[in-house]
Parts: C-alpha cells; sequence; structure tokens
C-alpha cells in the first residue's frame, strides 16, 4: 500500500461522497465491480490504470488530474516521479497537474528559466553542491509534443468558435435578420458554401446572399457585409490552425484511429451546444404546453437510480 494510492483513495471517496453517491452508484456508472471502487478507496489496491481513472473521473465528474494530486493544496510540495528516494526538487501540486497536461510551455516560463533548460538540455544534467541533481524538463520529444498540444488547442479553440458563428449565422439568415428571408434551397445553397469557406476559393453564393440584402434592405447591408467578413476572418484562423498543426507533423482530422478505443464521447463542444439547445427548446415548449414529464430530460443513469429508489416509477406499456 503506497501513500500515493492512498491519497488517490480518499481523494474518490471524498468526490463520490460529494456527489451524493454510494460506492456501488460509482461502480455501476464506472462500469467496475464494487469490490475494487473499495479497494481502491481503501488503499488495498496498489495501482490504478489509466482506464479505471478516466472511467471514475468521468463518473464523478470530476477532472483525473484532481483526483491523481490534491487541488485543494496547489502549492504542497509532491514527491517526484520515480524519486520518492533522491535528494531532489519538490515540485508543488499545481506545477506536476500542469506538467502532466503539458500546459508547462515556455509561453509561462521566465527567460532565465528558459536560458537554463536550454543548457541542460544541451550539457547534460548538473549537480549542484548540496547533491541535488538538476536536468531539463523535456527533450526534442517532450518540446515536440508541448508543440502539437499547444496547436492542438489553438485548433479546438478556432473550431469551435468558427462553428459557432456558423450557427447564428445560419439562424440570422435563415430567419430574414438581415432584411431578406431566403427560400429553402437558397439557404442550402449559402449554408453549403459556409461550411466550405475553409476548404473553397470561389465564394458566389456569399456574394448572391450580399446582392439579395443591397435589394431587398440596403439599411441591412453594412450589418450583412459584417457578418460575412466576420465569417471569412473566422474561417482562415481555422485554416491557418490547421496548417499549424500539420507543420508540426499533427493530423487535424475529426476521425478517429480505426484502432482507437473510444471511452468518452467524441463530441466537440460547438456540437454539444447544438443538442443542448435544442433539447431546452423542446423543455421550453413542452413546458408552455403543459404537462411536462421532467424525466425524459434526465439522463439515463440518473433515470435509473430514480427507479431503483422508488423516486421515480416506470410508466405502464
Amino acid at each position: 500500500m503506497t501513500q500515493t494510492v492512498m491519497g488517490m483513495g480518499r481523494r474518490i471517496a471524498a468526490y463520490r461522497k460529494s456527489e451524493g453517491m454510494t460506492a456501488q452508484d460509482l461502480a455501476e456508472d464506472a462500469g467496475m465491480s464494487r469490490s475494487v471502487i473499495a479497494n481502491i478507496e481503501n488503499g488495498r489496491r496498489d495501482d490504478i490504470t489509466v482506464s479505471e481513472l478516466l472511467a471514475i473521473s468521468r463518473a464523478l465528474r470530476v477532472p483525473p488530474v484532481a483526483i491523481l494530486f490534491d487541488v485543494n493544496r496547489p502549492m504542497a510540495p509532491v514527491p517526484a516521479p520515480g524519486n520518492e528516494g533522491d535528494i531532489s526538487f519538490r515540485p508543488r501540486a499545481i506545477d506536476i497537474v500542469d506538467w502532466v497536461a503539458g500546459l508547462d510551455g515556455p509561453s509561462q516560463w521566465s527567460h532565465e528559466r528558459l536560458v537554463m533548460e536550454e543548457e541542460l538540455a544541451r550539457n547534460g544534467p548538473a549537480t549542484t553542491s548540496m547533491g541535488m541533481v538538476l536536468e531539463a524538463s523535456y527533450g526534442d520529444s517532450g518540446w515536440s509534443a508541448i508543440r502539437l498540444l499547444m496547436a492542438g488547442r489553438q485548433l479546438r479553440t478556432a473550431t469551435e468558435d468558427h462553428a459557432e458563428l456558423v450557427r447564428d449565422f445560419a439562424l440570422d439568415v435563415k430567419t430574414g435578420e438581415f432584411g431578406w428571408e431566403p427560400a429553402l434551397d437558397e439557404h442550402l445553397s449559402i449554408m453549403r458554401e459556409v461550411q466550405d469557406l475553409t476548404r473553397r476559393e470561389s465564394v458566389t453564393a456569399l456574394e448572391d446572399f450580399l446582392t439579395r440584402v443591397s435589394e431587398h434592405n440596403p439599411g441591412q447591408l453594412q450589418r450583412a457585409q459584417d457578418a460575412v467578413h466576420e465569417l471569412r476572418s473566422s474561417a482562415q484562423d481555422l485554416k491557418t490552425a490547421r496548417g499549424l498543426l500539420v507543420s508540426l507533423g499533427g493530423d487535424p482530422s475529426a476521425h478517429a484511429h480505426p484502432t482507437d478505443e473510444v471511452g468518452l464521447p467524441a463530441f466537440g463542444y460547438e456540437e454539444v451546444l447544438t443538442m443542448w439547445t435544442r433539447m431546452r427548446s423542446e423543455y421550453l415548449k413542452d413546458q408552455i404546453e403543459g404537462g411536462i414529464d421532467r424525466s425524459k430530460y434526465r439522463t439515463y443513469d440518473q433515470i435509473r437510480r430514480a427507479i431503483k429508489s422508488g423516486k421515480l416509477k416506470r410508466k405502464d406499456g
């Protein structure tokens, strides 16, 4: 039984209790046995797999690093991985969290630290008069991974920002917010082109859209032009972010590799927001019409647990 696992087990138990879950609830939601959860929480298990960590984190709705490390004491030192018995610097919890998340990039460093890292990487570890061994945080592979992570975050932000603009523009065009309400085929033509802005040079449909706005409501033309300009600028940002990732050897495609294990939802926030918006609209519609069944807006696990506890009754038929 290690101190690290004991601390991790206690954190899992604390998060579980704060979520109002029993150990059996956590086991079912994480797809694990009750005994495995009990052994982890009590420290009888001397290890935990990555898949178990992700499953438990998802069930508790807690980031994995908050289970691995004590985020309640971000400035407290933690043992350096693999060097518990050596004389070495003791990184703070917040530092090790950033290291695990790949956030310890050069933009967060001082010039002096960057020079030190470069010298240590070039000349090898150095031993101080106190017996402490100083070595570089990352090698060539590490820096490559850091750059890919930074580019990936930029691509994610650009993708989500562009998707939001496209969604808002589609709604405004469809509802005639620019002073011209297109027919269905016209609207579809415009939106097909908007979806392809990052790959196509031709923008004839958008030019036609601006012409129609000018003809039907000249007072809205500037607003329409601003919207189109914002879309094109956003598409260019997205194209640039994809190009940066490719230049670093990354793959910007959104499709999982055939051999990848899909353990978490493969949805971007822009898709989740769209689904949430639709669900909220359906909820409000049911609420206005009366006779709303709130249970249908719960998650499957919540419904199952509510039925099991007797708080929710199954409908006959």
